[in-house]
């Protein structure tokens, strides 16, 4: 089944493309020269992105609590280019993927925005450097992605195959290598390396994110920063709604996050309300 999967993501021509304007939006941002107006006037092409976005940036997660934004461009300067690049990517990609039949679209997405914005948190409080900070939010958003890439290649297999894991105190990860001889980090960090347009900081850290935890709060790279996010978010109720066992948070968890339970309990709790929030801005 490994084999039939890689040939299927090598060759399938109908592999989920980024938008149009992504790839628009990852070429101009990444381009010293493209100035705020640039990037306003491409992104008001697509109404509907334009309006979500700005609605984003007066939420809780992004900027709520200071003077609502009321158009485009200022909605781009309080955020900045990056971040804006990044929720571009929030609000584009669940409409990448259709929506699957096995699982929620919805408590996937929610959970995927959930690590995303805990895993910028956590760096943020770690001290990380810059490109680490600017990689987090998206690795966070698309550690998941190989389940996604699982139910578009071979829907009817990986359906059964969901249908059939409750009950085993297994991870999802664990599960999907026994039946298909490959995870979701390892499928979803090669479908993202071949066909869309990211560093490779994000691809190592979707790879990574259910590796073993470092006790090391010195060791390099942000995928550890990824996996406490997504351990945080699935023993807080910010679940994927995939596999029903979640495995406990690690013992180590707050020490290599050099984090206090109080500190802990002010990310869930901003998580959660901002996650919350923004359930009616992601379904449009």
């Amino acid at each position: 089944m490994k084999d039939k999967l890689l040939k299927l993501l090598e060759t399938k021509g109908d592999l989920p493309p980024l938008s149009d304007v992504l790839i628009s939006l990852e070429g101009r941002i990444n381009n010293p020269e493209t100035d705020i107006q640039e990037i306003s006037d491409l992104i008001k092409t697509e109404p509907v992105l334009s309006g979500r976005l700005i609605k984003l940036s007066n939420s809780v997660l992004f900027g709520g609590g200071r003077d609502e934004v009321l158009d485009l461009n200022s909605a781009i300067m309080r955020l900045g280019l990056k971040m804006v690049l990044d929720l571009a990517y929030t609000l584009e990609l669940p409409k990448a993927f259709k929506k699957p039949k096995s699982f929620s679209h919805m408590d996937f997405w929610k959970h995927s925005l959930g690590v995303a914005y805990l895993s910028k948190a956590l760096v943020l409080h770690g001290g990380g450097s810059k490109d680490e900070l600017e990689a987090s939010y998206l690795s966070g958003l698309m550690h998941d992605v190989g389940i996604l890439v699982f139910d578009y290649l071979i829907p009817d297999e990986y359906e059964a195959f969901i249908k059939n894991i409750g009950g085993t105190e297994k991870g999802l990860e664990e599960l999907e290598l026994e039946v298909f001889g490959i995870s979701h980090p390892e499928l979803g960090a090669r479908f993202v390396e071949k066909w869309w347009p990211v560093s490779k900081q994000v691809v190592s850290s979707i790879r990574r994110h259910h590796g073993p935890l470092s006790s090391s709060t010195t060791s390099s790279g942000i995928s550890r920063y990824i996996n406490c996010a997504n351990q945080i978010a699935n023993n807080h109720e910010i679940r994927n709604g995939v596999s029903p066992y979640i495995a406990p948070m690690s013992s180590n968890l707050l020490k290599i996050l050099n984090l206090s339970a109080k500190e802990l309990v002010v990310f869930v709790a901003s998580t959660q309300e901002g996650v919350a929030e923004a359930e009616a801005i992601l379904m449009g």
